[in-house]
């Protein structure tokens, strides 16, 4: 067990140091860039590498990063403080697909996620190979947001959409950054891309619902994947 995690966490870094390759090679990041900066395992190995440009400025998806980023000297923005456009947003995923559609939240950070996703000019994505799909939902649920006033009708208005299970840890409702609650949206078979596209919007659209996990409508530009067989780089024009 303790090999197979070593691997695994190899994987998540051989990701990292392949987008972090590719954003110097792409970007001026003496340029006084403001970046997006993810939430989760393997986005965090980032860390390090960003703090040593000293003249980026991270917004960070969560809590959890925004400290560790102040820990490593890194100059923060806090979220929503501007609009500005970003020049990228680095992050992970829970499931990428072939058209590099995503789900995020099992941290439970996917609405500053999306939201610093549609402000970035480029959206990569990190994972390790045990997150790549053939459709969403086929490994993991579909988190969604939910405020907790809202619990019960909310669970029923989902359940038109696949089974809605309350996200607990250590016997206690999970709370998000914002306050709120998580369902983990089961969902039943493979959904379409019109399906993808339409129930994104529609599942936001249920009252007491903040943000659901689907990044379609704003999905991957690059996706940077650590196999076993070394670095795997996906982009869009690959699935076309």
């Amino acid at each position: 067990m303790e090999h197979q995690e070593n691997t695994r966490e190899g994987l998540k870094q051989i990701a990292v140091n392949g987008a972090m390759e590719w954003i110097r090679e792409n970007f001026d990041l003496h340029n006084n860039l403001k970046i997006g900066v993810g939430s989760g395992s393997t986005v965090a190995y980032s860390f390090s590498r960003i703090a040593k440009h000293r003249n980026l400025t991270a917004i960070p998806t969560s809590s959890t990063t925004r400290e560790e980023l102040k820990k490593q000297g890194v100059d923060i923005e806090e979220f929503g403080e501007s609009e500005e456009p970003l020049a990228f947003d680095l992050d992970g995923a829970d499931e990428v697909d072939p058209r590099l559609n995503l789900i995020k939240g099992g941290g439970g950070c996917h609405y500053r996620e999306k939201l610093v996703a549609k402000r970035s000019r480029v959206l990569l994505i990190v994972v390790d190979q045990t997150k790549l799909v053939n459709f969403l939902g086929q490994t993991f649920p579909l988190p969604v947001e939910v405020k907790p006033k809202n619990i019960k009708s909310t669970r029923k208005r989902l359940r038109q959409y696949g089974e809605p299970v309350l996200r607990s840890t250590e016997g206690e409702l999970f709370k998000t950054d914002n306050g709120n609650v998580i369902f983990d949206l089961q969902l039943q078979g493979q959904l379409s891309q019109t399906e993808l596209e339409e129930w994104e919007p529609r599942i936001n659209d249920i009252e007491g619902v903040v943000e659901n996990g689907f990044f379609v409508n704003r999905n991957a530009d690059r996706v940077f994947v650590g196999t076993e067989g070394g670095l795997k780089v996906l982009e869009p024009e690959e699935h076309e």
